[in-house]
This record gives C-alpha cells, structure tokens and sequence, in this order.
C-alpha cells in the first residue's frame, strides 16, 4: 500500500515487503528496539553491537535503490523497559554511535539520544556528551526514551526541552501516543506509532483484531491524520486508495467505518 512516511524494522524479516513497489516517499530503518528488549527481553544486539550496526548499514544501502530519504537508527539501549532496562544504556549507545559514524559515514544515520526513563535531565546530559564528543552529525537526531511513557507532560517537556538543546535539528520522538500528539508537534519533525490498530476501539471497544477490522482502522486513522492536519489532502487520498485496491472491502468494514470514505 501506498503511505508516504514509513518505518521499517531491521529485527522484522519481512521488513523489505513494505519497500518494493515505491510506497513511500520517506523512510526511517529503526533498529528493532521493542522487538529484541522488550518482547525478547535480550541484553545486546543478536550477534554483537558492531553486526548490529553493519546490519542496519546493509539494510540502508538496499533500500536507498528504492526510496531516496532512508534514514537508518543507530542501535542503541533502552532504560524505559520495566521488565528489561539495559544497564550503562547511555554510555553504550554513544559507543555504538562512534562505531556506526566512523565505519559507514556515507550511511545517513538517525542518531538517537538515550536516558534514563522519565528524566528530561538524563537526556541532557546525553546531548552533552553527543555535542562534547563530536557525534551530533547530520540533520537528524531521535529522542528516545519515550516508547512507553504514557505521561503527557513528560514527552511535552521533554520535546521542548530537546527543541531548545538542538534548535537546528530535524528531531524525531519514539512511540509518542496520541493524546501527546498535539503536546509536542511544534517541537518535533516526526513520530512513529502502532496507534492505528487501536483505532477500532472507537467502533468495536477493543484493538484492530482481523484483517477487516484492521482496514477500518487504517481508514479511520487516515481520517484522523488529515483532520489534524498531518497528512496532506493527496496522501491522504492516495493512501485511502491504495489500501482500498489492495484489500477487498466488505460491507462489514462499511459499516465500522461509518460510510464509503
């Protein structure tokens, strides 16, 4: 299907399924954090920090044959994983950092800045140690420890407080939930979100469950997206269309999402 922002997942074998066909305008390669730290409660990168990184570097090189603004994270380590913090996250992140700057500098990397969870002056000092020891390069820098906070005024202050520490980056938040959306976008360049499946709460009381009900999702969360302002009137267009000749839509999804879009 046709969406014109796209993440992808270097731990998802299936990743490069979404790639093909030009389906996107601009794409973030992130570096499977959730996946590894959180559902595989892993300590490190399956085969070691420095595979990891040329992991994501392979993967960036593929898909920029396919879509011309790739971004590629940087590995790095959460701390906000209630059943699996990684200890000495931040230290170790910039060693991945230096790692991945100095082997593959052609690679545009997303560089992302770890912290502790919930500590607006833990990534600070993170930006500090990025800026003292030279590795905050390119235009585009991640905050990360944002996954699971569910406090609004936490990723509020946090992206305004990011803002001011580096007015000239483009800067991107992790799994920012909904309701902090309008909080922290004049702040922010982007956000990445699974929110769509949870769309269908508003029609069935409870998350996207089949296929059917994840189109009426994906339709609604278009909705949404253009009514704030977020998706241009041609993506969204585009991208209502794309899912509707892809999928066979039943009279069932009709009735979830209210009327013929």
């Amino acid at each position: 299907m046709y969406y014109p922002f796209m993440i992808l997942s270097a731990a998802n074998r299936f990743t490069l399924d979404y790639v093909y066909g030009g389906a996107s305008r601009i794409a973030i390669i992130d570096s499977g954090v959730h996946k590894l730290f959180h559902m595989d409660a892993r300590g490190e990168y399956p085969g070691g920090y420095r595979y990891w990184v040329d992991r994501l570097a392979n993967l960036w090189y593929h898909v920029s044959k396919f879509i011309d603004e790739i971004y590629a994270v940087v590995p790095d380590y959460p701390s906000d994983y209630k059943n699996n913090p990684i200890p000495e996250n931040v230290e170790r992140t910039l060693r991945n950092i230096e790692y991945a700057l100095s082997k593959y500098s052609d690679v545009r990397w997303l560089i992302p800045i770890q912290g502790q969870a919930n500590s607006v002056s833990s990534v600070v000092k993170s930006i500090r140690l990025l800026r003292e020891r030279g590795l905050l390069r390119g235009d585009y820098i991640a905050i990360a420890p944002t996954c699971v906070s569910r406090s609004v005024e936490f990723l509020k202050q946090l992206a305004m407080v990011a803002r001011s520490h580096l007015p000239s980056y483009k800067l991107h938040m992790f799994g920012v939930i909904r309701k902090a959306w309008s909080a922290v976008e004049k702040c922010l360049y982007s956000v990445d979100s699974i929110v769509y499946s949870f769309y269908c709460r508003e029609v069935t009381g409870r998350k996207c469950t089949d296929l059917e009900e994840h189109i009426a999702g994906w339709v609604l969360f278009l909705r949404d997206l253009k009514s704030r302002g977020y998706l241009s009137q041609e993506d969204y267009e585009a991208s209502l269309n794309s899912a509707l000749r892809r999928y066979s839509v039943s009279n069932a999804v009709l009735r979830l999402i209210g009327s013929k879009p």
